[in-house]
């Protein structure tokens, strides 16, 4: 029997440090590995000092067998206690205070069994027997209490994990529920061996109870994900998220609330003081902004509202209920979106300047064309246009009927520039091009051709309207005065006139038909109008214009 104890207690104290090897490469995951490692290096201390006392019969070992033996369960003790609150709470953490508490009975009690004033208080060891015989020990009124207190100590963590059990789902309930089951197996294996022990006969057998948790923690390791799927605390989430959440019941009060919710609510209402929790979201929040909230659309599940000046938020609200459906209240979770909202008008204010700006290059780039087909003296057409615009009419005079042109010409303009100059020459293109101009409909074409000779291109006129219309002109300017050099200037003009299609089909004969109009007119007196005769000849101009 003492050699199967110890080979039982040699695998316990090797499966223990395989356990704790396996759990401290974790540590980085979770403080449970921690924990569950000082639990497993108690285990296997535990258990290597129980196979001590039956392979070695010795002075030494019997006399370090108890404050050894005390010092291991004590560390598997604490390392259960901290595993298991961790489990339950991954946000807990041990406070100094905290460590004191759970440092200060093992280590008086293991000084208790170090002293020999006080050993026969905590174990009485019967001398060493032959190696391989059973270890007789005799459990003093110390080791109870400190077996009493370390099952306190154990059973209220695994109060804490229970609970934790209850709330949990998934893969967290039976990782809890695996630690539950195999914490329950060894506690019970501890009680009947103290009992076993309390007559001082017999060996401590929790190292084989032991033996079997370690077994089942190492299972949990590798299969069920523990230590490697961790759940993460309610603080480690909430408190921890950028956005604001808040907690309202349904008669409005806040029964919750993060720091990032704290920061934006001092934020709305610096003057706030005091708890925040249990005071109304309209006294917290103000009832500007409550009422600004209540007045946005929402939209997509969400409002997005400026509460105060330069502060926009986006705020998400979703009801909490109970299993039968009542109402519990609402969460709402705020985003402070002024950067973003800011960002958006700085946008907005862009694509309008850029609208403004492409307005401004369109209205500049329609000047540029419409300079580039303007006489930049009399600010009619000029040629380019005339051939593009008299092009356009005579494509569509099938539809809307006879097409007229008119050539003007100034009679003795040279006249003009020799004795006034080239300045005052101007003016009187300038005027003529006026009249020209006052001349025109909506359809029709004023261009200057070049020197002092125009065009009026008269789309839907015949020769009759168009005789009437170039009489007009030629009056008008016969009529007007200009005050050159001190003197009052009359000048003339001669006009021919062509039709199409009578006079001629395309722009280049009906041009040539109005221009041998034009030096008919010239030839005959000037100061007239002449309508274009198709295969007349031209006549023989009288030099001066």
């Amino acid at each position: 029997m003492t050699t199967v104890l110890q080979v039982v207690f040699c695998c316990a104290a090797l499966v223990a440090v395989c356990t704790a090897v396996l759990a401290h490469r974790h540590r980085h995951r979770t403080p449970a590995a921690t924990a569950l490692t000082a639990t497993m290096a108690g285990v296997a201390l535990w258990s290597a000092t129980d196979a001590a006392v039956l392979l070695v019969g010795s002075d030494v070992v019997h006399r370090l067998y108890a404050p050894v033996l005390l010092a291991a369960i004590s560390l598997a003790v604490v390392g259960t206690y901290a595993t298991a609150r961790t489990v339950s709470d991954p946000s807990w953490r041990a406070t100094p205070r905290t460590r004191f508490h759970l440092a200060v009975v093992p280590v008086l009690v293991v000084l208790a069994a170090a002293l020999p004033a006080t050993r026969e208080l905590v174990m009485t060891d019967v001398p060493p027997g032959p190696v391989g015989a059973e270890a007789q020990v005799t459990l003093g009124p110390l080791f109870l209490a400190a077996t009493a207190y370390n099952y306190v100590l154990t059973g209220t963590a695994y109060g804490h994990l229970v609970r934790r059990w209850v709330r949990a789902t998934g893969v967290f309930r039976r990782q809890i529920g695996v630690l539950l089951a195999s914490a329950a197996f060894s506690s019970t294996g501890g009680v009947v061996a103290v009992v076993s022990q309390l007559d001082g006969q017999g060996t401590d057998p929790t190292p084989l109870f032991l033996l079997v948790t370690g077994l089942v923690d190492c299972w949990a390791l590798f299969r069920l994900g523990l230590l490697r799927v961790v759940p993460v605390a309610r603080e480690q989430v909430v408190d921890t998220v950028p956005d604001a959440v808040l907690v309202v019941d349904p008669a409005g009060l806040v029964i919750d609330v993060n720091p990032a919710a704290t920061r934006m609510l001092h934020r709305l209402r610096p003057e706030l003081a005091g708890e925040l929790v249990g005071r109304p979201l309209v006294e917290l929040a103000g009832p500007q902004t409550v009422a600004v909230l209540d007045r946005t659309e929402q939209r997509n599940g969400h409002r997005v509202a400026e509460v105060v000046p330069g502060l926009w938020l986006d705020v998400r609200a979703s009801g909490v209920s109970d299993p039968r459906g009542r109402a519990l209240g609402r969460i709402l979770v705020v985003r402070d979106v002024s950067e973003q909202q800011e960002r958006q008008a700085a946008v907005e204010r862009l694509n309008e300047q850029l609208a403004e700006q492409v307005a401004v290059i369109e209205r500049l780039r329609a000047e540029l064309a419409e300079e580039a087909v303007r006489d930049p003296l009399t600010g009619l057409h000029n040629r380019r246009h005339l051939d593009r615009a008299l092009a356009a009419d005579l494509a569509r005079r099938p539809r809307s009927g006879e097409l007229s042109v008119l050539v003007v010409d100034v009679d003795h303009f040279k006249r003009v520039n020799d004795r006034f100059g080239h300045a005052a020459g101007d003016r009187v293109l300038t005027a003529v091009a006026a009249v020209l101009d006052g001349a025109v409909r909506e359809g029709d074409t004023a261009a200057r051709l070049g020197g002092e000779e125009f065009v009026l291109v008269l789309p839907g006129a015949g020769r009759a309207q168009a005789l009437e219309r170039a009489e007009r002109v030629r009056s008008e300017i016969a009529a007007a005065r200009h005050l050159l050099g001190g003197e009052a200037l009359a000048v003339t003009a001669s006009v021919g006139v062509a039709v199409c299609p009578s006079d001629g089909a395309d722009a280049a004969a009906l041009l040539e038909a109005a221009d041998r109009a034009l030096y008919t007119a010239k030839a005959t007196g000037r100061d007239r109008v002449v309508a274009a005769a198709a295969g007349a000849p031209v006549p023989e101009l009288v030099p001066g214009g």
